[in-house]
Order: structure tokens, then C-alpha cells, then sequence
């Protein structure tokens, strides 16, 4: 078994019982605290409106999609919005949608689109292979902002 500790969550200690080190909740949970260390290297400001006051990460295809959760490339899933943005995408999430296909094209989106309704299941070596591509992203943005 593969034994490796990163500490990219940071949660606060669990309520219960901490998931087992490299189960699938353990390495989403790592996947989730990757994406929020890459994306700030990427974007300075808010996708939907241009504030730099309060951002977070922002998905414009929901979370529940897992092929397109931890999707932090410049036309992926992932962006960093503030949180009033982020809040009225759960209203209004057509003008996250539309800023997205302004900037990126309608074919971006509908790809994107297309890796979000994909059935497949994400097993433990997808979930540690994209951990490990997440990893290799954020040493290359962090490399860059030298």
C-alpha cells in the first residue's frame, strides 16, 4: 500500500472520526486543499465581477460532478469568485455561465460540460493520480511565482 502524508487540508479537526490516510475521503479532502493552494496563484481576482476582497473557489458546474471538481486549469470548473459572486451562482448561476463562454468560448463550456455528465467512476488511482498532477501543477505556478 502506498503510504504518503500531505497536508493540504486544512480543516478544522474532525467532528468524529478523521478518515484513514489515503482512503478516497482522505485524498478528495487533500484534492480539495490543493485547489484552494493553486488557484490563488492563478487568479488574482474575481472571475464574475473583478473584486480581489474575499475570494474563494467557485465551480460553475457543481461539485458533485467529480470529474470536473478539482478542475483548476484557466478554462476548467474552477475559479476564484468573491463570496457575493459565489453565493448568487446558487441563484443565478447564468452570469458565472456567461462570463465563462465570453472569455473561453462556447466549445470550452461545452466540454466541460461533457466531463461533468461523464458516468464513469473515480477510483483510488484516478483520485491519487489527479493528486499527484495537482501537486506537480502547484510546484510549477509556485515555481513561476519566484
Amino acid at each position: 500500500m502506498i503510504n504518503r502524508r500531505t497536508n493540504y487540508q486544512r480543516k478544522k479537526p474532525f467532528p468524529k472520526k478523521p478518515p484513514r490516510p489515503m482512503s478516497d475521503k482522505y485524498l478528495r479532502d487533500e484534492l480539495d486543499g490543493i485547489v484552494r493552494l493553486i488557484l490563488p496563484l492563478m487568479e488574482s481576482h474575481c472571475f464574475t465581477c473583478g473584486t480581489t476582497k474575499n475570494l474563494q473557489v467557485g465551480h460553475l458546474l457543481e461539485r458533485r460532478h467529480l470529474h470536473t471538481t478539482w478542475d483548476s486549469h484557466p478554462e476548467g470548473n474552477n475559479h476564484r469568485q468573491c463570496e457575493s459572486c459565489n453565493v448568487l451562482h446558487e441563484e443565478k448561476p447564468e452570469i458565472y455561465r456567461d462570463k465563462f463562454i465570453k472569455r473561453f468560448g462556447e466549445r470550452a463550456y461545452a466540454e466541460l460540460c461533457e466531463r461533468a455528465a461523464s458516468k464513469q467512476k473515480l477510483t483510488f488511482s484516478d483520485l491519487l493520480a489527479l493528486l499527484e498532477e495537482k501537486e506537480a501543477q502547484l510546484r510549477m505556478l509556485q515555481g513561476k511565482a519566484a
